[in-house]
């Protein structure tokens, strides 16, 4: 059962399982939410996904004119 937090609570260390390890979750309305850790990685991949795709989107864009 997952644990509930009082509302000004806004950070709590818990288990992740995905880092495997104790590490700081958001707590938003007394529940947890994501992992602070894995929210920052997954956005990193996010940024360099995008970055990568408007890298490819002008080549392609290039070689389609051509």
């Amino acid at each position: 059962m997952s644990e509930h937090y009082n509302k000004q609570t806004v950070e709590a260390t818990v288990w992740c399982a995905r880092c495997g390890k104790n590490t700081p979750h958001r707590v938003f309305d007394g529940r947890r939410q994501h992992c602070l850790i894995c929210a920052a990685l997954r956005e990193a991949e996010s940024q360099r996904a995008k970055r990568q795709g408007e890298l490819f989107k002008g080549n392609y864009e290039q070689d389609k004119r051509t």
